[in-house]
Formats: C-alpha cells, structure tokens, sequence
C-alpha cells in the first residue's frame, strides 16, 4: 500500500510539475524553443481561448493610441508579439486610422492566421522575428505594443530595451503588465520595478491603468533626449 501512494504521489507531482512548465507558466522556463512550440500548437485555438472583443479593442486600444497621438492619424505602429494580429485588426477597424502598421511575431502558425484575418487589409505588414532583435532602426515608430507577452519572453529586460529604442523622440509605448504572477516567480517585476526600469530607459509619463482581470495597461512616452543602448544592431547595420 505504501508503494502504490508513494507512486501516485510521484505521479501527481510530475503532471502537477508538467501543468506548471507547461500551462500555467507558458514553457517560459523551459527555452524560447519551447515557447514558440507551445504558440505554434495552440494557434488553430487561440483565439477561442483568449475570447478577444472587437468592441473592447476598440475602446481600450485602437481609440486611446489614436487620442494618444492626435491629430496625427496615420502614425507609424509596430506590435510586437502580434499573435493572431489583434492589436492590428482594431487599429484597421478604427475608420480614423489610416496606417501604416507592422507587426512581429516568433510564431509562424500565428502569422499564417493573422494573414487570414487581414486578408484584403492595405496598410499592414507581417514579419517573423525575434523580438529582442527587433530589424528597424532607432526611433523608427510613432508608436510600439506588446500585449499580454513580455512575461513570456526569456529575457524581458532586453526585449523591453529593444521596443523602446525603435520610438521616435516624443513617441509612445504600450505594453501590459501581468498583475496575477503568483505562478511565475522571477518573470513579472512590481509596478515600482517596472516604473524605474522605463525611467532608466529614458521613459517618462508612465502610467498603469486597470484593464483586464490579469493585466493593467502601462503607457510611456520616449523622452526627446534620451537614446536606449541598442541589444541589437539597426536595419541599416544588418545591410
């Protein structure tokens, strides 16, 4: 009897250890690899999953980046971690948006269905990469998003660099910050902590503003003065 709990335990203990790694933390402590991997199975189901409102996207994004950057309607936007292309599809909803917009993913089966569901959409580009290497030059965007993802990058200080060094001097960052972290130690920084960290990238208006039952939204605008250490080298460079 004592061996068969003694195995039931150790049974439990590896699915309740492989629903960690796996689920609740995203494969974020196993490797980038496994990150993508992960994106790239639960692609077909993301979108019924995360259960995204076209009316909510527009209220609490496309409508506050446009106020954000008024009277300027064809600002030039980047997402980072687009996904299925949401941050795209409610800007493109938005009648007083006229683009351009680029937006980067790792994962190729989420690409493939974002380019589905912008299909017959001018004004938008989709790019594969990695983005703690982001293939634009400094201050090349008016402004960059990075919705509900930074958590799941491997090194998210460097990612967070790169998506400030790419806005131009007066340009603004939008990005989330995970608010329930209890299942991923060492992944999600304090609001002081992620507030000190945009300052010392030459961040200021900063502010959190409630959202999402997980997330806050957190806004930054790029100082005229200040330019990022770049982690990795401009377009221009790779040429």
């Amino acid at each position: 009897m004592l061996d068969l709990l003694l195995l039931l335990l150790t049974a439990f203990a590896i699915v309740a250890l492989g629903w960690w790694l796996l689920i609740a933390s995203e494969g974020v402590y196993l490797g980038r690899r496994v990150v993508v991997w992960l994106y790239d199975l639960v692609a077909p189901r993301y979108d019924a999953i995360k259960g995204f409102n076209p009316t909510y996207d527009h209220l609490f994004l496309a409508q506050p980046i446009l106020a954000r950057v008024a009277p300027d309607t064809a600002p030039y936007i980047l997402d980072v971690a687009t996904g299925t292309g949401r941050l795209p599809l409610a800007m493109l909803r938005n009648a007083r948006f006229e683009g351009p917009l680029f937006a980067l993913d790792a994962s190729r089966p989420m690409l493939d269905i974002a380019a589905e569901r912008l299909r017959g959409q001018a004004g938008v580009l989709l790019l594969h990469g990695d983005a703690e290497h982001l293939p634009f030059d400094d201050g090349a965007f008016d402004v960059v998003t990075c919705l509900e993802a930074l958590e799941f990058m491997i090194r998210p200080d460097g990612v967070l660099a790169e998506l400030c060094r790419v806005i131009r001097p007066g340009g603004w960052l939008l990005i989330t910050h995970r608010r329930t972290a209890r299942w991923m130690p060492g992944k999600v920084p304090t609001r002081d902590a992620l507030r000190d960290q945009l300052a010392a990238l030459g961040m200021t208006d900063i502010a959190f503003e409630e959202w999402q039952v997980d997330y806050d939204r957190v806004w930054a605008k790029r100082t005229v003065t200040y330019t990022p250490a770049r982690s990795s080298p401009s377009a221009s460079e790779r040429a």
